[in-house]
């Protein structure tokens, strides 16, 4: 026994832990040191710069913009159309009562989702509420919306109130914790419980007179089960509170790709708008000499020469000013690896 202790003290040790990915003495790895927060941790603090830069790349990036629409329409279109199938052999129907259900039903969702009645705000209709829903998961990683009830406000009263997610915080006289998340009150199990929002926008510059502390406390469930808040985000890991915006692994990429391609542009204008140089093979000391030593002439007359600087035309013949010459210019932008580059 005693023999076995020694043999295993004297085995030689790794200098780094069996996985090469978890080595900090690698050269390739050692500067590597990720976050081992856990998702609100990694999460909470980041997620208004998150939204925001999000936002912008929407606004001033085609691809991203593009990127967005393109999933827009692929995904939402010009909207939901509802095809009613009730389970008539449960109800104890026949398909006759089945199909008869179905169109009259259809006709009231027609009647009431192609109307703007279905938005609290009366500006949309349903297919304009689905689209801005799903724009404002990827723009802000989520989307809030309030199932209310407005009596004379069309045929069911029942109507939609799209809520922007910075509007979705955790009051001033509350904070974060084990039972507050970013706005998002949880219990034990991290199951919502409230959701505190902002009755204004945090960036309105048209309600800035509004009160610091004018939340509104919304329980996620009716004392009789109907939901109040509907809060529509993905989770990647579990005990996520809040979503991410769909750029947010990218950002860095697409910023640097802007300022690439923007100082390619405007490289390749400023080649296009020289055509030629005008080159002489004087200094201005040797210049002036031929002027009779006077250099108030020769700036005067070299001023006047480059007021009226020669303009390449078809056919023209080109005076130049004595020991001038013509000298092409071939531009090199954009540069042909420009191209395959960003491709």
């Amino acid at each position: 026994m005693l023999q076995r202790i020694r043999s295993f003290i004297s085995r030689p040790k790794a200098e780094a832990g069996a996985h090469q990915g978890a080595s900090t003495a690698d050269r390739e790895t050692a500067s590597w040191l990720p976050s081992f927060g856990s998702a609100d941790a990694d999460l909470l603090d980041d997620l208004p710069m998150l939204r925001a830069r999000n936002r912008d790349l929407a606004i001033n990036n085609g691809i991203a913009s593009g990127a967005i629409q393109t999933i827009t329409d692929n995904v939402v279109g010009t909207g939901f159309r509802l095809s009613a199938k009730p389970d008539y052999r449960a109800l104890g129907r026949d398909t006759d009562w089945a199909d008869d259900w179905s169109n009259q039903v259809e006709a009231l969702w027609r009647g009431w989702s192609e109307r703007t009645d279905c938005d609290a705000g009366r500006t949309l209709n349903f297919a304009g509420l689905t689209q801005l829903v799903f724009r404002s998961g990827m723009l802000n990683g989520e989307a809030l919306v309030l199932p209310m009830w407005l009596p004379g406000q069309g045929t069911f009263s029942t109507c939609f109130q799209v809520i922007e997610a910075d509007r979705l915080a955790t009051p001033p006289h509350r904070t974060d914790g084990k039972c507050m998340r970013a706005g998002v009150e949880v219990n034990a199990y991290g199951a919502p419980l409230a959701y505190w929002i902002k009755k204004t926008h945090p960036g309105d510059s048209f309600s800035w007179k509004a009160a610091a502390d004018d939340w509104r406390r919304i329980p996620t469930l009716t004392p009789w089960g109907r939901k109040r808040v509907l809060h529509i985000h993905d989770k990647e890991r579990t005990g996520q509170s809040r979503g991410k915006p769909l750029f947010s692994a990218v950002m860095k990429q697409f910023r640097m790709l802007d300022k690439y391609q923007s100082s390619e542009l405007q490289a390749a204008v400023i080649n296009a708008m020289i055509a030629a140089f005008v080159e002489t093979p004087l200094d201005q000391d040797s210049m002036v000499e031929l002027f009779g030593g006077d250099t108030d002439q020769y700036l005067a007359d070299r001023n006047a020469y480059i007021k009226n600087r020669v303009r390449l035309k078809g056919g023209a013949v080109m005076p130049l000013y004595p020991g001038d010459k013509i000298s092409s210019f071939s531009p090199n932008r954009p540069s042909d690896k420009f191209a395959p580059f960003v491709d």
